[in-house]
């Protein structure tokens, strides 16, 4: 993965493999974004934080190190039907909000879309970009059609 990173500009990952793919530890994962984006010259580095308290219940999250600045998204306790897609739902999330308002939007956006893509079975989310909006201001994790 260390040839590919080089190339990018941006790079999205677990917590998990900050250390296992690239070898980097630090006393927090915002300061494992930091050396990473510093390693490879990169222009943000967001990394999905999942906590498991239980199979079904956890706690979902993300931060981003960005332009010399860290950016925490929301929080979210979500009950798990399907985590298939979660990092594709928080990448796609993540791309738009940062391609169009920033890397806090970003993250948010990220966040948001993924938890919800995790409380509805299948690898897809079909959430809209409303649903997720409504989530941010404090709306329910219900998909509401």
């Amino acid at each position: 993965m260390t040839p590919l990173v080089e190339q990018a500009d941006i790079l999205i990952t677990t917590e998990e493999d900050t250390e296992r793919v690239f070898g980097i530890k630090g006393e927090s994962y915002e300061q494992v974004a930091e050396l990473l984006a510093e390693r490879f010259d990169l222009s943000a580095v967001a990394i999905t934080v999942r906590e498991t308290p239980s199979v079904w219940r956890n706690t979902w999250t993300a931060i981003v190190y960005a332009e010399g600045e860290l950016y925490k998204g929301p929080v979210f306790e979500i009950e798990i039907v399907d985590r298939v897609g979660a990092g594709d739902s928080f990448a796609g999330g993540f791309l738009f909000g940062y391609l169009t308002q920033g890397p806090e939007a970003g993250v948010n956006y990220g966040v948001a879309i993924s938890a919800l893509k995790q409380t509805n079975p299948g690898d897809l989310c079909w959430a809209t970009k409303e649903e997720v909006e409504r989530l941010l201001k404090g709306g329910g994790l219900r998909i509401v059609r």
